[in-house]
């Protein structure tokens, strides 16, 4: 039986559930302020949901990772850093859902989540957002 992910993120802004959208998840370990003798290889994370201001993603468990903790991550050649917000079991000891918040977005990360948001908004022409007045 698959493990059942929670839902009711508290998230700023409409959350937009995503099908199978994978990111690289703690990519290079690269924290500021922080060094490593060898850079870890990444893990792979999957992307629940997505909102302005950040998304939900289920990633293998870590006793390493906790509240407050940035993690870098990559879609493609889209990189970002996120913190930590919320950490949730969901039903396999092997996986948790990591609710984070977005801190740093290259700009093809950004258009990424934009993207998204805009396919759910209503033609922006129609409402006149695109004239000023």
């Amino acid at each position: 039986m698959a493990p059942q992910i929670p839902t009711g993120t508290g998230r700023l802004g409409e959350r937009i559930g995503l099908g199978d959208v994978f990111v690289s998840w703690r990519v290079d370990e690269l924290i500021p302020g922080r060094l490593r003798d060898r850079a870890r290889p990444p893990e792979i994370g999957r992307v629940v949901d997505v909102s302005i201001s950040g998304a939900a993603i289920v990633a293998p468990t870590s006793p390493q990772l906790r509240r407050g903790r940035p993690v870098c991550i990559r879609l493609d050649d889209a990189d970002a850093v996120v913190r930590i917000r919320r950490i949730e079991e969901i039903g396999d000891d092997d996986w948790r859902l990591y609710g984070v918040e977005f801190v740093e977005t290259d700009l093809a990360f950004r258009d990424w989540v934009n993207g998204l948001l805009d396919a759910r908004r209503p033609d922006s022409q129609t409402l006149g957002w695109d004239r000023a007045e």
